[in-house]
């Protein structure tokens, strides 16, 4: 089973993605609240998916991409979504080596085809 983490300090927002990706029922969900909790996730679990918001209380969620990136013992893929939705910002993620980038508000079927695609199912 895949493992996917979902980065997101909006409580109610990480359980709707929770949800929705529970329901598939194929997929082991974890989540973090915070950046360093993120990081701290991230070196255990070495998840296959990270659905990282940008803003978050304390590490923003560049400098987390930015760090799976560089980390060899690492292989994530990261998926940004974030409210930030300029152009700038999707460069900004991109460039720090994101996968893909999603603004909020979201799509829940947008969402699964971009996470299953992602994995490549």
């Amino acid at each position: 089973m895949k493992k996917i983490l979902i980065v997101e300090d909006e409580q109610n927002v990480r359980g709707l993605i929770k949800e929705t990706l529970e329901f598939l029922n194929k997929y082991e969900i974890h989540e973090a609240g915070t950046g360093k909790e993120a990081l701290e996730k991230i070196k255990e679990l070495n998840p296959d998916l990270v659905i990282l918001d940008i803003m978050l209380p304390d590490i923003d969620g560049y400098t987390i991409c930015e760090q799976i990136k560089e980390d060899p013992s690492l292989n994530s893929l990261v998926l940004i979504l974030t409210a930030r939705s300029s152009d700038l910002d999707k460069r900004v993620g991109y460039s720090m080596g994101a996968d893909d980038y999603m603004t909020k508000p979201f799509g829940l079927a947008d969402l699964i085809t971009r996470v299953e695609n992602l994995l490549g199912e």
